[in-house]
This record gives structure tokens, C-alpha cells and sequence, in this order.
């Protein structure tokens, strides 16, 4: 009788054991910022760019240096999502919301939750019907109103062509006095891209 060969099935079993490794997805928590460009579409990157950019332009404004302005504190601002005028998908709200937290971290507004409203209504409405204890219901009549509007557009031109794919973006932004409509400040930002395809794509 021969002696079985345990040669075969312990070679296979490496040989399976190194095919689910090489299967298994790889993490990696700590990404720079240009990782997160992997093609020529709106990333993670441009994201922090235009925030960065926008939130230090309005700190520099000159508005923001008008006495007015500085004596009227808190500056109560209302932010609107960005138009999106691309030819993509792009989550504007996260935009404006990046620069909402820098500009109140920074001292420079204080900001009414417009999403916020219809919910703040509600509660008011419940709190004020006999249901909460009167000394503990929030009172009505104390909500502030926006003095100023943050608000703009975000377009792209794109270009493709057998081998390259080119994208330009132009991030518009305004701040918008609600009582007069006179515009106090706006910037642009503007990000180009070039994106050559793979031979093999």
C-alpha cells in the first residue's frame, strides 16, 4: 500500500490561503490630500482648497473692517446652498458647511440654521401647548433673523478628448446684505485639472 502523498493538498491549502490575502481589501486611514484625486472629477481635495481659500478671503474683506460691521455684533449670516452648475454630482452643501465652521470657529458670524426652522417651529408650537411646564418652554418671539446671505455657484467647463480629459471649475461666492441687497464681498476660486487615460482603458 502506498503511503498517501500530503504533498498536494498542503499546497493547495498555501496556495488558497494566499489567493484570500491577496483578495482581502486594504485600509489605510491617513490619506493626503492629492490621494484623493483619482481622476478629473470634484474631490476631497478640491473641497478643502475652496473652503480654505473662501473662509481666509471673507476674514480679508474689507466690509468685515467697517465699524458698522464690527459693532454690530452677533453678525447673524444666512448660508445657501451653492448652484451647482457642473456636469456632475457635487455635494455643494458640504462646501458651504466647511465654510460656516471656519468662519464661526474664527469669530468672524454667527449663523441661522435655515434647515433648521421648520423644526424649530414644531417644537415651539408643542412646547407652548400646555403639554411642557411654562417656566422651562422655550419662549417664543426669540428667534434672530439673518443680516447677511453667503450664497453662489460652482460651474465647470469640461473637455474630452480620445486620450485626455481636461476639467476647469469656477467657484463663485457672495455676501449679500439682506436689508439693501448690496453685495459686500465676493470672491472666485478656480481649479484646473488634466487627466490623461490609460492605454489599456
Amino acid at each position: 500500500m502506498k503511503p498517501r502523498n500530503f504533498r498536494e493538498p498542503f499546497l493547495f491549502l498555501i496556495i488558497v490561503i494566499f489567493i484570500c490575502f491577496g483578495c482581502a481589501p486594504s485600509i489605510k486611514y491617513s490619506i493626503a490630500d492629492d490621494e484623493t484625486v483619482t481622476g478629473s472629477d470634484w474631490s476631497a481635495r478640491d473641497l478643502k482648497e475652496v473652503s480654505e481659500y473662501m473662509a481666509d478671503s471673507i476674514g480679508k474683506a474689507k466690509f468685515t473692517r467697517n465699524q458698522r460691521y464690527i459693532e454690530d455684533a452677533p453678525r447673524w449670516m444666512l448660508a445657501r446652498d451653492l448652484r451647482n452648475d457642473t456636469d456632475e454630482h457635487v455635494n455643494t452643501r458640504t462646501i458651504m458647511e466647511k465654510i460656516r465652521t471656519k468662519l464661526i470657529n474664527s469669530g468672524m458670524a454667527k449663523f441661522v440654521d435655515d434647515q433648521a426652522v421648520s423644526d424649530i417651529l414644531e417644537q415651539l408650537k408643542l412646547q407652548q401647548s400646555g403639554l411642557f411646564d411654562n417656566a422651562a418652554a422655550a419662549k417664543v418671539g426669540k428667534l434672530v433673523g439673518a443680516k447677511l446671505i453667503l450664497r453662489g455657484t460652482i460651474s465647470s467647463i469640461r473637455k474630452r478628448t480620445e486620450r485626455t480629459d481636461i476639467i476647469y471649475y469656477n467657484i463663485t461666492l457672495q455676501i449679500v446684505n439682506i436689508e439693501t441687497g448690496e453685495i459686500l464681498w465676493t470672491d472666485e476660486k478656480e481649479i484646473q485639472r488634466l487627466t490623461h487615460k490609460s492605454l489599456f482603458r
